[in-house]
């Protein structure tokens, strides 16, 4: 299959299970706002804890997983995501905070028009120096995440079902 056709493929895949897969984790719901700037010390401090999961970690276990799983830690997303975190003044990657106690109806609940959710939500959904919100880059992380799949294909290090 060309990358072209790939890449159409793969985009639509991964659109259809990206933002339910960041913003709603089936295995644990993921608030979807993220600090933009940490400290090192403060971001390794994060790390430790078990509420938080790495942008990478999560696209991996939720959404290349489900869209190209023979591809699952044989891709290194990290450099595919700096760009887009250097224009976003985004210091390390994201860290999203899961809740494994919250239902996904009381989750649903706390959604505002802006489509920002989650328990916590912070401000409008307005993107600020400070918190960026996952469901606003939706966009720019399927396209990024879709060059690191069709990347992974054409150099033979995994395949795309089908």
């Amino acid at each position: 299959m060309g990358i072209r056709t790939w890449g159409t493929r793969a985009a639509a895949a991964t659109g259809a299970v990206a933002l339910a897969s960041v913003v709603a984790a089936p295995a644990a719901l993921a608030h979807e706002c993220f600090k933009k700037q940490w400290s090192d010390a403060a971001y390794a401090q994060q790390l430790q804890q078990k509420r938080w999961m790495p942008l990478d970690v999560l696209a991996e276990q939720f959404i290349i997983a489900e869209v190209a799983p023979d591809c699952v830690g044989k891709i290194d997303l990290v450099p595919y995501m700096e760009p887009w975190m250097e224009a976003e003044g985004i210091s390390h990657v994201p860290l999203i905070y899961m809740n494994s106690s919250i239902s996904e109806k009381s989750f649903a609940a706390w959604a505002n028009e802006s489509g920002n959710s989650g328990p916590g939500l912070i401000g409008s959904g307005q993107e600020s120096r400070a918190i960026g919100y996952i469901g606003n880059h939706i966009d720019a992380l399927d396209q990024l995440l879709g060059q690191a799949l069709g990347d992974a294909v054409s150099s033979g290090v995994c395949e795309f079902p089908g």
